[in-house]
């Protein structure tokens, strides 16, 4: 798995796309995640990094090391940030994830390998999602980028699924040496609650 440094100057060089083996999937990219960041997040950026940001292509593929790079930015000025922002910007992607044919909680907890898989357009870490009853998800991940962002991803996945109460407990972590970071994961859907 590929190791990214915690702040790279950001380059934003054009990458031809990699190709995953099934070409069906999550039309995401790193500029529509950078696009996405400079949407909810610019008032965060330094200057710099808000310039770089405002030439991103939306649809070209960038390396990994860019979104990191502006990961940590954010985490640098708050540790609470990445995951904020990783929350917003997944919830606002509901419409493309029912192209993907997700349609619940529990759909958008058992896709996260694919998911991960199609975003990333291959190897570049591992999901391992277990479903532990009505509301219940342990969710193991080894992936490079900042753990804190995929974990408000998540969140932010679940909420635009109608979870409500979504409790994510970070009970291991790989930036505390360990060997990937689990995540406890519990929510109620909305219609259970009668709302």
């Amino acid at each position: 798995m590929y190791q990214f440094v915690h702040r790279a100057p950001l380059e934003l060089i054009a990458y031809p796309e990699p190709t995953p083996d099934d070409r069906t999937g999550i039309p995401l990219s790193q500029g529509v995640i950078l696009t996405l960041i400079n949407t909810v997040a610019a008032e965060y950026c330094s200057p710099e990094t808000r310039n770089t940001l405002s030439k991103v292509e939306p649809h070209t593929w960038y390396h990994g090391q860019e979104l990191e790079s502006v990961l940590n930015e954010f985490e640098d000025q708050d540790p609470d940030l990445p995951e904020e922002i990783g929350k917003n910007i997944y919830y606002m992607l509901r419409k493309e994830f029912e192209m993907y044919g997700i349609k619940t909680p529990n759909d958008i907890i058992m896709t996260l390998p694919i998911v991960w898989k199609h975003v990333t357009r291959g190897d570049s870490g591992e999901w391992r999602p277990t479903l532990l009853g009505p509301g219940q998800a342990r969710v193991e991940m080894e992936v490079p980028y900042n753990c804190q962002f995929e974990q408000g991803a998540v969140q932010g996945a679940l909420e635009c699924f109608d979870a409500v109460h979504v409790q994510i407990d970070h009970v291991q972590c790989m930036r505390k040496g360990a060997p990937f970071c689990i995540l406890d994961i519990t929510w109620e859907e909305e219609k259970e609650l009668g709302v």
